[in-house]
């Protein structure tokens, strides 16, 4: 057996120069560096030489002095720890060697197994053992496995980042930043807000925390609180039993119940009806939730992730929304920039969105011109991302070549960004500029007058439910003689 050569630090750091393969042909593994911890040189010498000519890097040390110090120096993929050692209990020395983000595979090295121990170790991050004494192809099975599966958790990883980043498209320094509050807020497991304009991509951003955070091999289940009105919302986020009211012939779980461990994201929070707000606070606060019908409380595991383009804030001054279940709903905030505010994005958006509306309507446009693009970043973009790919799906459609030209957009005498809600705003004589409730209050009846107050059309063009609608109506005293 060659001998290796040790270092003036006295560390046997010399095994890993002495057993370090050359990367080719022969090895053609992927290099990990590997940190063996034994007061046995014996055991140091047949893990240095087995992993080494495996193609790894094999750095090793004779206590746990010894291990935190090349811990503290470089990182390494996986950690093979005697659990006897001279200076420390190998056991207990486990969380100072499982840091870093991904912290190493370690593995417990012991003559004495026993039941205890392997449970104490696996219970603090160790992921397997070995018995002394032990063969060359058990540790080479040991060490590939371990190896193999934070393989497969890092490819895992990626994909899952890739199916939450997939959909939110630009790098402008807002979405950077907006990906940067997701990877932290994800990791949590605390209740958050999205807050935005319409079509901004609330539910993207929503999705994204749930497959970045621990949860997303679990449900994700939506709910559009503007959709649902009265005991219908109230059995579909609560459930029933048989016979809670007129038509409830069988009985029905519920969607909390249905995203229990997983994610439950309830879009337009802001039109959730008063009577049902202490029944959300509740099982946000307690995490159970009451069918209605029943009498007995169901536990669950839900994380809440709530969205409105309503200032609940507002809500609450003026008494249509619960101050206790705003402060529950906003523990983390996430406000979503507008496409104005991101105007550098738009034509990486259009390259993205052209490759998926092609996919949607069996067509092939794959060029821009400059006008167009010209004209697609002058425009004000009201409602943001979904006017913009609602627009472009126009445009393919309506193209009759694989190219997109300006005169396909009709966006020719569209107000400058930042003017869009310059019509029906100005300032009156005197200089005072009206609230944001008096522009929604107006742009509400142009569109009633515009439609003839047909309220299909009207949400339509508004972009928000009925419920929204008929409550707005109802908030702002408007009759349908109404001249301003």
């Amino acid at each position: 057996m060659r001998t290796p050569t040790p270092t003036a630090r006295g560390d046997a750091r010399g095994f890993t120069d002495a057993w370090r393969p050359a990367r080719g042909r022969d090895n053609p593994c992927e290099v990990s560096a590997i940190l063996v911890v034994d007061d046995e040189r014996g055991i140091r010498a047949l893990c240095s030489d087995v992993l080494g000519r495996a193609g790894h890097e094999v750095e090793s040390v004779d206590s746990a002095a010894g291990a935190l110090a090349a811990a503290a120096r470089r990182r390494f993929d996986l950690v093979l720890c005697d659990i006897n050692l001279p200076d420390q209990d190998g056991v207990s020395l486990l969380p100072r060697l499982l840091v870093g983000d991904p912290p190493p595979a370690v593995l417990l090295i012991t003559a004495y197994p026993s039941i205890d121990t392997a449970v104490r170790g696996m219970k603090l991050g160790a992921r397997d053992y070995l018995g002394k004494p032990f063969s060359p192809d058990e540790l080479r099975l040991v060490v590939r496995r371990a190896l193999d599966e934070d393989e497969l958790r890092r490819a895992h990883g990626e994909l899952t980042k890739r199916l939450a980043y997939g959909s939110m498209i630009g790098d402008s320094p807002a979405m950077q930043q907006l990906r940067d509050t997701i990877d932290k807020v994800a990791k949590a497991d605390a209740t958050v807000l999205i807050t935005g304009e319409s079509g901004t991509g609330k539910e993207l951003v929503a999705r994204a925390l749930h497959f970045a955070g621990r949860r997303a091999s679990r449900s994700f289940v939506p709910v559009n609180c503007g959709a649902l009105v009265g005991t219908l919302l109230d059995s579909e986020l609560f459930g029933h039993l048989r016979g809670a009211f007129t038509g409830a012939d069988t009985a029905k779980r519920g969607l909390f119940l249905a995203a229990d461990d997983g994610t439950l994201f309830l879009d337009e929070i802001g039109e959730l009806p008063l009577e049902l707000q202490p029944k959300l606070l509740r099982a946000l606060q307690d995490g159970e939730i009451k069918p209605v019908g029943g009498a007995t409380s169901i536990r669950v595991d839900v994380r809440v992730i709530a969205a409105t383009n309503r200032a609940l804030d507002e809500a609450v001054k003026i008494g249509t929304f619960r101050e206790d279940l705003f402060y529950r709903l906003r523990v983390v905030e996430i406000d979503l920039p507008a496409l104005r505010d991101r105007a550098s994005d738009i034509p990486i958006l259009v390259e993205g969105l052209l490759a998926k509306i092609n996919r949607d309507v069996g067509r092939d446009v794959r060029y821009v011109t400059p006008a167009a693009l010209a004209r697609l970043a002058q425009y004000s973009w009201p409602g943001n991302v979904r006017e913009l790919e609602n627009m472009l799906t126009r445009a393919v459609v309506l193209s009759k070549s694989d190219v997109l030209d300006e005169t396909l957009l009709p966006i020719g005498a569209a107000a400058p960004r930042g003017d869009a809600l310059a019509e029906g705003a100005e300032a009156d004589a005197e200089g005072a500029l009206p609230t944001l409730r008096e522009i929604e209050r107006l742009h509400i009846i142009r569109v009633l007058a515009h439609t003839e107050w047909n309220k299909r059309r009207a949400c339509a063009i508004l972009d928000i439910s009925r419920p929204t609608l008929d409550r707005k109506i109802e908030e702002y005293g408007l009759r349908r003689e109404d001249p301003s």
